[in-house]
């Protein structure tokens, strides 16, 4: 399930973003911190597992009707399940008037989840 990051999250989320090539260093993620939160047009999200771990976290702006996906940070020991596409799918249902895309470095997750997304609806629609 996909939360919005409050601050009592911080701890958790700053967890998650140690993984993403390029925030290990603290100031750097106190920086995307402040950085997330001096625009509304930014989010970060956690992912809660059924246990009500937090496992992943999303980063996302909102631009022109469009959901840019920044990063997708998600614990090592579930990178190789489907959890990436789940994440994927609840926020496209989070913002169903909104096209998902990624950046020039995370498009590739966005297409492959795409044709994950459209040959499982076209198998429901069967």
């Amino acid at each position: 399930m996909l939360v919005k990051y409050r601050d009592d999250f911080k701890k958790n989320a700053m967890g998650l973003l140690s993984y993403v090539p390029g925030l290990r260093d603290v100031n750097r993620l106190d920086n995307e911190f402040s950085w997330y939160a001096i625009s509304s047009t930014r989010e970060l999200l956690l992912w809660r597992d059924n246990n009500g771990h937090f496992i992943a976290l999303v980063g996302v702006e909102h631009t022109y009707g469009v959901l840019v996906l920044r990063y997708v940070s998600i614990m090592p020991e579930f990178r190789n399940g489907p959890l990436l596409f789940e994440v994927l799918d609840a926020l496209n249902q989070c913002y169903p008037n909104e096209i998902l895309m990624g950046t020039i470095a995370g498009q590739k997750i966005v297409n492959a989840w795409r044709r994950n997304y459209e040959q499982r609806t076209a198998n429901q629609i069967k």
